[in-house]
């Protein structure tokens, strides 16, 4: 230490000026680091934990439709009483060829022979002992997820693995309430594969997940890993999703990597119960917040540059602060001789303002770069809660909105939206679950839109969406109204309960209805309190009758 304060007072500077910018650097760079990847694992976990819900709900709904599509299809009397085999093989045939999903279907007779099939495939073949003929018979059966067995030798290997099934069947009862037989179905488990790849695909930051499905008693049905997949699972994230709850963590998996972990149970669609499946949806935590550790990087290796820079810069502006000192040292030696009895007019004050302006400015410098990442989270336009855009977004949005509808001379809609007695549901579950709702509904709503269009939250239940029309505007605006409505109808899921609720919608066109946004907003909001007095759940499109009829804005 001694030998660095005997250097030249230059080199103590530029090396000081160094070691300042580097501290403040490493301190910059670890404060927003570690703000940053709090922010971003949250954001993270929440976007997997819906990853996992809409995985089931996809499967839920799959399995509900095709359900239903079997019981439909045992409904037909030529069925029912198995008179004409080759009739019913037809139909079932034109059946599989329109819906591949089912891989095979069969119609048995009381004693459990296949008596039509698609394909011929088990023809004539008795499956009385088999699980869809023995629960089939005595009402409608569904199946888990389970290898072929008389079947495996007839269908390809699917990723070099045997086919496996998931079963559902209905008795066949004539109109004498008889049993006559079975209508047994097999339907392909690499629908659900196929959903797995594609469902998510290419959606930013979720991209990159791995999505399981995992059967009652742990065993991994479905999974991005191959390997895993027949092989039993324990995971705390596991156990969540099989009590029927929601939401996110970091576990550690069987491979030892610690993942952002999303959980969400597939209990059923409407009347359909599900069969217990649980959905897991993870993401490492390394590749999550890869983002956070480049801006670190991009922090220090500018902060050193920089300082690299201005050490120099330093370096030679103390120049013009030592002269003057090396000047103050030798009058003072004068005065010692007596040749003088007072110091000269020493200018040193001057480099001295010149290096602390010098700081200050390495300091604003540091302060902008602060800025412009803030800046880069474009938190001031959206919305906490739901993720959309606020108020200041949609102010912006119809700036270059209404630009871009002129010049193309389209049409542009606004959607004035108000859920319908949303209260009772905070006042029945609590807050959190109206949050959960008014998030569903976020993320339905932006499903029902295009890419270029907007949704925006402006405080409480209200929402506005604005979309670009072609120019028969009413016609697609009424198709989109009618889109959400029934994207609304859907029961939302928060806490565990199943809840449901209804939307009223009022629209506005521009350049119809007005060409001035505030206005806009205005008349769309009169057609909204238009739809609430007409009943609720349903829309109104803005009209000189809804104008006579008046009402109070809440939007504007």
């Amino acid at each position: 230490m001694n030998k660095l304060f005997q250097v030249g007072i230059r080199v103590q500077v530029a090396l000081a000026t160094a070691l300042l910018l580097v501290g403040l650097t490493v301190l910059m760079s670890f404060v927003i680091g570690k703000r940053s990847g709090a922010d971003l694992q949250k954001q993270i976990g929440i976007g997997v934990s819906d990853v996992a819900l809409q995985m089931a709900d996809e499967l839920d709904r799959t399995m509900w439709t095709h359900r239903g599509e079997v019981s439909v299809l045992s409904t037909l009397s030529i069925l029912r009483e198995l008179e004409d085999t080759s009739q019913i093989s037809s139909i079932i045939n034109r059946l599989r060829r329109e819906i591949p999903i089912f891989t095979w279907i069969g119609v048995l007779d009381h004693e459990g022979t296949v008596v039509a099939s698609t394909g011929d495939l088990l023809l004539g073949v008795n499956i009385a002992q088999r699980p869809v003929f023995q629960y089939g018979k005595s009402g409608q059966f569904i199946g888990d997820v389970h290898d072929a067995k008389l079947l495996a030798e007839k269908f390809p290997l699917h990723n070099g693995e045997p086919i496996q099934f998931v079963d559902i069947a209905v008795p066949l009862v004539n109109d004498n309430d008889e049993l006559t037989g079975v209508l047994a179905t097999h339907l392909s488990w690499e629908w659900a594969d196929t959903v797995r790849r594609t469902l998510f695909a290419g959606q930013g930051i979720h991209r990159n997940v791995d999505i399981f499905v995992i059967s009652e008693n742990g065993t991994i049905l479905l999974g991005a890993d191959g390997a895993l997949v027949g092989s039993q699972l324990e995971l705390d994230a596991l156990q969540q999703a099989q009590r029927n709850h929601i939401g996110w963590q970091i576990s550690t998996w069987p491979d030892g990597e610690e993942y952002l972990t999303g959980y969400a149970p597939a209990d059923g669609h409407l009347d359909y119960a599900g069969l217990n499946w649980s959905i897991l949806v993870r993401q490492p935590v390394a590749e999550a917040l890869e983002p956070v550790y480049a801006m670190r990087r991009d922090i220090l290796a500018w902060g050193i540059a920089m300082a690299a820079v201005f050490s120099v810069v330093a370096w030679w502006g103390a120049g013009f602060f030592v002269g003057p000192i090396g000047n103050m040292a030798q009058a003072i030696e004068a005065m010692k001789r007596g040749e003088i009895d007072r110091l000269p007019n020493i200018g040193g004050a001057h480099e001295v303002r010149f290096l602390a302006k010098s700081l200050q400015a390495l300091l604003d410098k540091l302060t902008e770069k602060d800025a412009a990442l803030g800046a880069m989270k474009h938190i001031a336009h959206h919305d906490k809660l739901t993720g959309l855009g606020n108020r200041l977004a949609l102010d912006a949005y119809f700036e270059h909105a209404i630009a871009r509808t002129d010049r193309k001379k389209g049409e542009l809609a606004v959607f004035a939206l108000d859920l319908d007695d949303f209260k009772p549901i905070n006042d029945r579950y609590g807050h959190a679950a109206g949050d959960d709702v008014l998030r569903e509904v976020a993320k339905r709503l932006r499903r029902c839109v295009r890419g270029g269009d907007l949704v925006a939250r402006l405080g409480g239940d209200e929402m506005v969406i604005v979309s670009y029309v072609e120019q028969d505007g009413s016609a697609e605006a009424t198709m989109l109204a009618e889109r959400i409505l029934h994207e609304i109808l859907m029961p939302f899921i928060t806490g565990g309960n199943r809840v449901s609720i209804h939307m009223s919608i009022g629209v506005a066109l521009y350049p119809n209805h007005s060409k001035d946004p505030v206005e806009l907003m205005e008349k769309a909001d009169s057609a909204l309190y238009a739809a609430k007095a007409r009943g609720k759940n349903c829309y109104v499109l803005y009209s000189d009758e809804v104008a006579l009829q008046g009402g109070k804005s809440s939007l504007g």
